[in-house]
């Protein structure tokens, strides 16, 4: 899919529209039921980056202010994409943005969650485009 703005607001709501709580590693779970983004981060981010590419997008990851890893996509021109920014703001919290770095996906788990996220968006994107 080309990465332009539209195409971004399209399947980021998707995506923030298909996490559930079987996407969860179950130490997330009940923090997320108060706080629906949380625990959400590196499964949206790697769906995001697979849907536009790595060339357009780039993940990124910081330790937050509880020892959690949290993460997000920068584009080309320097712009964070976070779709699970709610999980701080809600809380009046900031995302560690300035500690990120660099990164590559998780594998194992967290590469099966990617995968079903990713059939069920791409399942909807397939059915907005007919």
């Amino acid at each position: 899919m080309i990465y332009n703005k539209s195409n971004l607001k399209i399947v980021s709501e998707l995506i923030i529209d298909n996490l559930t709580a079987d996407l969860l590693p179950k130490k997330y779970r009940e923090e997320n039921k108060t706080n629906t983004t949380f625990g959400h981060c590196h499964t949206a981010s790697v769906c995001l980056q697979q849907i536009f590419s790595s060339k357009e997008l780039k993940l990124y990851r910081a330790i937050d202010y509880r020892g959690i890893m949290h993460w997000w996509c920068v584009d080309n021109d320097n712009d964070i994409i976070d779709l699970t920014i709610e999980q701080y703001t809600s809380i009046g919290k900031t995302p560690p943005y300035e500690n990120g770095g660099k990164s590559n996906k998780l594998g194992f788990a967290y590469k099966e969650r990617m995968n079903t996220l990713l059939e069920r968006v791409c399942l909807e994107l397939e059915i907005i485009s007919a």
